[in-house]
């Protein structure tokens, strides 16, 4: 069986610094989009930048000294943790880890789905639960050290330690996954699952646990040094952070790839609004505006769809009445115009889903039936009862908009909504109490399951020990087993399972998949893929 802990979205960012974590829009009309010569549009396709970057000419100005990034949030710390998105958009260009989960528009409108080697260059499975890493070789860590096996193991036994994470107010999630990391030779080491499991579910472990941490630092000063001063291998090293100001990064002269950007530095500053983050766009303030929303991003001369992919929906109680009821889940689904929302909110970059974006099962999303959806809610004999609707986890910046439109839907069926915003914080406790404990509607965006990896989602937003209010011994199982599957196997397996819990089970109600928007500025050009992660390598002035 694969890993067996209660691995939810919201427990490995609650337990790591209490913020939310991510992934969604597939309105996927074309490529990635650097070279796009159209103009700059309210609906682009996903993956897509809207606008090139102008080409660089004799007369222009020489190219910045820095690129500046407008984030959402200043991070709690530079611990080599998944901690939420600020946290990442700084980070993951400071530390880098085994491989890179990309996922890329394909010209078809559908989205697919590369493991990109990193500082392994390639990898297998010997056994069910032992995979065999080749390392890259003539890579150097910030401080001169070389990364080798050793240097491997030392970073992975430094994070897996359980008392480490605890003293640091961290979860030991490695420690979960993988029992041991074995030296083969100088650049070879295996992996030793805690339990037999499939590369898509330990990818998800190395992606967001695992970073290669310099082994001198390490044995000088120890991980809870690297709070503020991280030590990597990325293309990019910590040059100062001033506290509620800026982080400041410079180029790594001696990285492994020397073509990966010309950006010679880079500074992070915290707009926490969204309307903030794209004014510095318009004023020349910034080059990249984090997460600003289709509203916003409508508003730039160039907006780039990508950098965030998530699904959203809404979590429906299995353990407490009326939603326990399964006419009353089906009602909920049913009086959802998925469509209207995509194109209103959205503006066409979303996409309606019935299962975990980009996860290959078809699985429709229940249409629009509000007459049918009003009918169910009689029956159950629930018309005119009060339901709390819980939002508030500030992932992305259509919340507020997306939850009185949940609200006037529902109230058309003839419940009574009643909306209560929380901060992310309370939000985020809220969704981890037992079922019996939270309310009877969650708002969610989450971005479980969108990278490959579906049975560590499965068990959080599916099962009787995650967070998904949903509770089946039966499906607890099929969850573990899909993670120890592959090939067609595991697809066939995937496609039943995703079946049977959307029409015979329905315990929750899918939305759309909906990715991020930025903002970004007229001398940049991105080459940003859909996925969680947005580098700095994936920009180069023009």
């Amino acid at each position: 069986m694969p890993f067996q802990s209660r691995l939810s979205r919201r427990a490995l960012l609650g337990a790591t610094t209490a913020s939310a974590a991510g992934l969604a829009g597939l309105a996927l009309t074309g490529c990635g989009g650097d070279d796009d010569e159209s103009a700059a549009t309210a609906t682009p396709a996903a993956g897509t930048d809207t606008s090139p970057a102008t080409q660089a000419s004799p007369t222009r100005a020489p190219r910045p000294s820095e690129f500046v990034v407008a984030n959402e949030a200043e991070p709690d710390d530079l611990l080599p943790y998944f901690s939420g998105f600020a946290q990442v958009l700084v980070l993951r260009n400071v530390y880098e880890t085994l491989f890179e989960v990309r996922l890329e528009a394909a010209p078809d409108g559908s989205a697919t789905l590369k493991y990109v080697p990193m500082l392994a260059e390639k990898w297998e499975q010997t056994a069910p639960d032992t995979f065999r890493f080749t390392l890259r070789k003539n890579v150097l860590f910030h401080d001169g050290e070389p990364w080798d096996a050793n240097a491997a193991k030392a970073s992975f036994d430094a994070l897996r330690d359980p008392q480490t994470a605890s003293a640091l107010k961290k979860a030991p999630y490695l420690a979960r996954a993988i029992k041991a990391v074995n030296v083969v030779d100088s650049m070879t080491i295996d992996i030793v699952t805690a339990e037999p499991t499939n590369i898509n579910e330990l990818g998800l472990f190395i992606r967001l646990f695992f970073s290669a941490v310099s082994p001198k630092a390490l044995k000088d000063r120890g991980l809870p040094a690297m709070l503020e001063s991280p030590v990597g291998t990325g293309p990019f090293r910590l040059e100062s952070w001033t506290r509620g100001q800026q982080i400041r990064l410079s180029k790594f002269d001696r990285y492994w790839d020397p073509n990966a950007t010309n950006i010679p530095a880079a500074r992070f500053i915290t707009r926490k609004e969204a309307s903030v983050r794209a004014q510095t766009i318009k004023t020349g303030e910034a080059h990249f505006a984090y997460n600003i929303g289709v509203e916003q991003g409508a508003t730039l001369p160039r907006q780039l769809v990508a950098g965030g992919f998530q699904s959203n929906s809404i979590r429906l109680n299995n353990a407490i009445a009326p939603t326990n009821d399964i006419r009353v889940r089906r009602a909920i689904n049913l009086a959802i115009d998925r469509d209207a929302i995509n194109k209103s909110i959205f503006k066409g970059t979303a996409k309606p889903i019935g299962f975990f974006a980009n996860q290959p099962v078809n699985v429709r999303p229940f249409p629009y039936d509000p007459t049918q959806a009003a009918r169910l809610i009689s029956e159950a004999g629930v018309k005119g009862t009060e339901l709390q609707f819980v939002y508030g986890e500030g992932r992305i910046p259509e919340e507020d908009q997306l939850a009185e439109i949940f609200k006037s839907y529902l109230d058309a069926i003839g419940l009574k909504i009643r909306l209560t915003k929380l901060e992310p914080r309370q939000y985020n406790e809220l969704g981890g109490k037992p079922f019996p404990e939270q309310p009877p509607l969650y708002m969610e965006t989450t971005s479980n399951g969108n990278y490959g990896e579906v049975a560590t989602a499965l068990r959080d937003k599916y099962g009787c020990e995650g967070t998904g209010t949903f509770c089946k011994p039966e499906f607890d199982d099929l969850y573990r087993k899909i993670g120890t599957l592959s090939g067609d196997e595991r697809q066939r397996l995937l496609q039943d399972v995703a079946r049977r819990l959307q029409e015979e089970e329905t315990p929750r109600c899918w939305v759309v998949a909906v990715n991020q928007v930025h903002g970004i500025a007229p001398d940049v050009v991105s080459r940003v893929p859909l996925n969680a992660y947005v580098l700095l390598r994936d920009f180069s002035f023009a």
